[in-house]
């Protein structure tokens, strides 16, 4: 069997084995289910990354609540009190799990039944492949690296800060550092 693409329009045990594409007619039909496929991927991608950017958000807004007030003891007790909107139960964190390992499943199965596709050697299912992840990228591209760049200054905002405010032990630390 010789690896290069090929033209025609039926493909023989399409996926699974005694699925047959026989006719131009469904051959259509396939190569728009691929594209729908292809576009589906880049929309659950662009899914994950705003699940993400919700967590990001939300351990933010605590840390910040936990930094801006001197009795942390206080803080630790407010955070634990459910009724909250910062706190972070174990409802939420199920939620927050399953919702991450749902995307990342369905990407990941998805991206591997594209390959599989794409590697049929079939040209017009490859063309079909590559139209959808560009009609994909075009419409969530833009979106996507918006909240990663989001995401980026969350972080630095968040977590770059000194320590609580506290800009002295953070000198403390860096003086430690350079004496060692």
């Amino acid at each position: 069997m010789h690896m290069t693409f090929w033209w025609s329009s039926e493909v023989d045990n399409f996926l699974i084995y005694g699925f047959n594409i026989t006719s131009a007619g469904y051959l259509s039909l396939l190569c728009i289910c691929v594209i729908f496929s292809a576009f589906f991927f880049e929309w659950l991608r662009y899914l994950q990354t705003k699940q993400r950017q919700r967590e990001l958000i939300l351990r933010a807004k605590q840390l910040s609540l936990i930094c801006a007030n001197e009795n942390t003891i206080l803080i630790a007790r407010n955070l634990s009190d459910p009724r909250n909107p910062l706190n972070i139960t174990v409802c939420d964190r199920v939620l927050l799990f399953g919702t991450d390992l749902s995307l990342w499943f369905s990407l990941q199965s998805l991206g591997y039944i594209l390959m599989l596709i794409a590697m049929l050697y079939n040209g017009w299912l490859f063309i079909a492949c590559i139209i959808g992840g560009g009609l994909g990228y075009f419409v969530f591209g833009q979106k996507f690296m918006k909240i990663n760049m989001q995401n980026c200054q969350i972080i630095r905002e968040t977590y770059c800060m000194a320590t609580c405010g506290e800009p002295d032990i953070l000198k403390q630390l860096i003086n430690n550092f350079i004496q060692m």
